[in-house]
């Protein structure tokens, strides 16, 4: 990929488990923001479950993807008002997903910083696990 920008991220998840209980989960990473055809990617890496996974966002006007790989292999979509199938595989075989996006937002307020914010149904092999709001602001890294 073409013209990759250094920033810094911050990635906040709050779960809300069917019961009502929530959880809130945080990253702080460094990673790199493309665009490319007009489409914007984050692109960062994380250690989770011994491993380190590498974690691609892609963020189009009304849709998103995000791919995991390495210790950990996800593949979710999104578009705005719809449910579209996903994946998480693991050593146990493949699981299908579905998710059903409520609220999408993505802007850039500057040129090398932004918000990405999804909110989200989640449900795996038919059964509901949750609704997840996940923020990801990102700024240009001061080099």
């Amino acid at each position: 990929m073409e013209n990759a920008t250094p920033v810094s991220i911050h990635l906040t998840t709050v779960i809300t488990q069917p019961d009502g209980s929530k959880e809130k989960l945080s990253l702080e990473s460094e990673g790199e923001w493309i665009q490319k055809n007009n489409i914007d990617y984050l692109k960062y890496e994380e250690e989770q479950n011994g491993g380190t996974v590498r974690t691609i966002v892609k963020m189009e006007e009304d849709s998103a993807v995000i791919l995991r790989s390495g210790a950990v292999k996800m593949r979710l979509a999104f578009r705005r008002g719809d449910k579209m199938v996903s994946s998480y595989e693991s050593e146990h075989g493949t699981l299908s997903l579905l998710t059903n996006t409520k609220a999408y937002t993505h802007h850039t307020p500057g040129r090398k910083d932004g918000r990405f914010q999804i909110t989200y149904g989640l449900e795996m092999q038919g059964s509901s696990v949750g609704t997840y709001k996940m923020t990801i602001d990102y700024k240009e890294a001061v080099q």
